[in-house]
């Protein structure tokens, strides 16, 4: 008879390197299996990133059309207005020198808000420099500037501002907000009899904010229409892109403050913004 079989017969260092290439050849699958994994993620975050950047682009590109689009067209109003006042004999120079005047205004807020979007694409996590602004003020600017089309529309705005309103904000997106309502509201009240047509603007104060109430006797917001009014791209008009509101909500929320929306009795639609009071303002 042999020897006795014992574990030390087996051939242990050919098992450790077999045992060994073996984990080395699990380790190796797995390592492969998670750098493939990792390519597939980043491959993938990269063309998710590229469809956000052209989806934001587009919006970018429709919010430019929808805000250019309204000082163009008072642009080329006053302009043709221009044109007309230049054929009389003689032309009424007050009135002529109004024309362009609001051409100019108007062309420069088409320069700003070019500028400002220009910005946000180029530094889009950069927040905008906010600035002490008398609320009061700004409405009466956006109203001066949208005199014609409130003429034209038969509706005198009225401003209710018993006391100044001072808020913090970005110049230029307060002003593309409170312009949005106002055209928006004359908008809605070419719609009803001139007898009927009112737009009344409001300013208030809380302890925190400044707020400005825009309500107008219009044909009003349809109830099934109020809770998704801020969606993008919705629309009532033919020829309406349905950005306005959502870039208004957009901006006030950027300014740390808020836009919202509600009927208003018996019949129009109320806005009201609020925006935050500047440090160190005295409580109403």
């Amino acid at each position: 008879m042999g020897q006795p079989w014992t574990w030390g017969h087996l051939p242990w260092t050919a098992l450790a390197v077999w045992w060994a290439a073996v984990a080395g050849a699990a380790w190796g699958g797995l390592a492969w299996r998670a750098q493939r994994a990792e390519r597939e993620r980043a491959q993938a975050l990269l063309r998710l990133g590229q469809v956000s950047r052209l989806g934001t682009l587009a919006e970018v590109g429709a919010g430019v059309a929808h805000e250019i689009n309204q000082p163009l067209t008072a642009v080329l109003a006053n302009a043709q207005a221009a044109r007309r006042l230049l054929q009389d004999n003689p032309p009424d120079i007050d009135v002529l020198r109004q024309a362009l005047e609001q051409t100019v205004q108007q062309a420069r807020r088409a320069a700003d808000v070019v500028a400002r979007l220009r910005r946000l694409l180029e530094r889009p996590g950069e927040r905008q420099p906010m600035r002490h602004m008398e609320l009061g003020a700004v409405v009466s600017g956006v109203l001066d500037l949208l005199a014609p089309s409130l003429g034209r529309a038969q509706v005198e705005a009225r401003l209710i501002a018993p006391t100044p309103v001072p808020v913090m904000a970005d110049p230029v997106a307060l002003e593309q907000i409170i312009h949005n309502l106002v055209q928006n509201a004359l908008q809605s009240l070419e719609q009803v009899p001139a007898s009927e047509r009112q737009l009344v603007l409001t300013l208030s104060r809380t302890p925190t904010e400044g707020v400005l109430t825009v309500a107008d006797t219009g044909t009003g917001i349809a109830p099934d229409l109020l809770p998704r009014l801020f969606e993008p791209f919705l629309t009532t008009r033919p020829d309406g892109l349905g950005l306005g509101l959502t870039l208004c909500e957009t901006l006030a929320s950027h300014m740390g403050g808020r836009l919202r929306a509600d009927h208003h009795p018996p019949r129009g639609a109320l806005f009201e913004l609020a925006l935050p009071l500047p440090p160190s303002t005295p409580s109403a």
